[in-house]
């Protein structure tokens, strides 16, 4: 029994054979006529991607890059090109002074909650400060760092500064500008881009090697052969709820109840080709959450302002620190009853204005007048009309306002030790609206070894294909654990997936 053959067994009884059907199947070599061929094909041209290629084309090979939008991009470029790293020279000039990866990778480890695989998790940390030389060698400027809020089961000693900032072009924000160093380095090295040219199926030979692709280039169906290897880099499934429904249910809540910030294009195309050839998942679940509202949580990075308030799920309670990590704190919405919490304030919190406590997803009118009026913002005149209104404990609400106001009082959150926001919630009227999250992508997907290489459900590597990015899984735990993560994966697992599919 061929490889292959063996691979379509187990997915057939696999639980996830249900994914497949909407994923065109792999194409077998000793049917196809090849349109042309490269040493090294890569499907996708977000960060990922193009790292890989620069660094296969830095090994002398031969690569074509097949990107399935009209622009490159993926959402390495509508991020803030943010990187985590330790050791750095960037930390020390910040007066961040003996961090380590060691010490990184601990604190990516214990925020992932036992789930994340720790030899990629100090992978991607030992490699973060060779990440960062390999950014400012095509030109990127890292000019601050921060770090991430708190996490409450975390080794305070572990959450220094490590988030680095890169500096902006004359026109762009920093991660477009990040992303279009990368783009001039890949031309530079000659690299074969296609836009508008998805691929739909890995192509495999007898032995199960996969040694090409199916794709769609100005409309015509190409086979490409790659005599060396397959880069997968097509990002996650951000935009696929069908998807999010069997594997990430609270990616799905996201997705139906709040906003994408995800690129359309991120619906999941190289984790399914991956899992028609037989690939094995690993991380999957998390998501990249943000809160939607700017009241009471902490500010997403420095110079943003704190908005106080508080946020109580359906029984009146407060259940987080609100001014948590933003992605532990999102887990912490969906697993309230029904995935409901309130973030709830006053008539004095209201008059900080709209620009305010709209936040940074876009600010609301001044005096919150259309937002009441949608019933986007509810409101009480007293504390027990607005429990009624919002249909939370009528006790449980008045009881967690009076205990936080005693604790401000005294200057201290008696429950949950919050730093930020410490203001009584005590001027009717009193108004509240829904926790709602902007979603920045999904977290997990194929399983990949310390050198990208895609492992199928046997715990074999796949021969010829590799995977980087957010495709990949593994790295990441049931939250994602902070700003620069993402972006930081991309860079590390493309330059390894670019060298050893390079080498294969």
């Amino acid at each position: 029994m061929s490889t292959s053959t063996t691979r379509r067994i187990f997915l057939l009884t696999s639980a996830s054979f249900a994914l497949l059907t909407a994923c065109n199947e792999s194409e077998s070599s000793e049917l196809v006529s090849w349109d042309e061929e490269t040493d090294v094909l890569i499907l996708g041209g977000g960060g990922a991607g193009l790292v890989a290629a620069i660094e296969a084309r830095r090994e002398g090979a031969e690569v074509i890059l097949l990107e399935k939008s009209a622009v490159l991009g993926g959402n390495t470029i509508r991020s803030g090109g943010v990187v985590q790293a330790a050791g750095t020279a960037q930390q020390q000039a910040a007066g961040v002074s003996g961090d380590t990866p060691a010490r990184h990778a601990e604190y990516w480890l214990q925020a992932g909650e036992g789930v994340p695989e720790p030899e990629l998790v100090q992978l991607m940390a030992d490699n973060a400060p060779a990440a960062i030389d390999f950014m400012t060698s095509i030109g990127v400027v890292y000019e601050t760092v921060y770090g991430v809020g708190p996490i409450p089961y975390v080794d305070p000693d572990l959450m220094v500064d490590r988030i680095h900032v890169p500096g902006a072009g004359p026109e762009v924000g920093g991660g477009v500008n990040a992303f279009n160093k990368l783009v001039e380095e890949a031309e530079a090295q000659a690299v074969d881009i296609r836009l508008s040219a998805p691929a739909r199926a890995l192509i495999e030979d007898e032995d199960g090697r996969i040694v090409g692709v199916r794709a769609e280039i100005d409309g015509a169906t190409y086979h490409i052969r790659a005599r060396r290897a397959v880069i997968l880099a097509t990002g996650g499934f951000d935009n696929n709820k069908e998807i999010a429904r069997q594997l990430s249910p609270q990616l799905l809540w996201e997705l139906e109840t709040g906003i994408s910030y995800c690129t359309p294009e991120n619906t999941g195309d190289g984790i399914l080709m991956g899992m028609d050839v037989g690939a094995d998942l690993a991380g999957v679940g998390g998501t990249i959450g943000v809160p939607a509202v700017s009241l009471g949580a902490g500010p997403l990075a420095p110079g943003l302002p704190t908005v106080p308030g508080v946020w109580v799920n359906t029984f009146g309670q407060r259940f987080v620190n609100e001014e948590t990590h933003y992605s532990y704190a999102m887990r912490a919405v969906f697993d309230q009853q029904q995935h409901i919490a309130w973030a709830v304030f006053d008539e004095t919190i209201k008059g900080l204005g709209g620009a305010a406590v709209g936040g940074i997803w876009g600010a609301w009118s001044e005096d919150l007048s259309e937002e009441i009026a949608s019933g986007k913002v509810k409101t009480g005149a007293t504390i027990e009309e607005l429990a009624t209104a919002i249909d939370v404990s009528p006790e449980g609400l008045a009881q967690t306002l009076q205990s936080w106001n005693e604790g401000v009082g005294n200057g201290m959150d008696s429950v949950f030790g919050k730093q930020q926001g410490l203001q009584a919630i005590d001027t009717g009227p009193y108004y509240a609206t829904r926790v709602t999250s902007v979603n920045l992508g999904s977290c997990g997907g194929l399983r990949i070894d310390s050198q990208c290489r895609v492992i199928d459900v046997t715990g074999a590597a796949i021969a010829g294909l590799f995977a980087a990015g957010m495709v990949a899984g593994g790295y990441i735990g049931p939250y994602y654990p902070g700003s620069g993560t993402a972006v930081m994966g991309t860079i590390v697992f493309g330059r390894i997936a670019g060298k050893a599919a390079a080498a294969a």
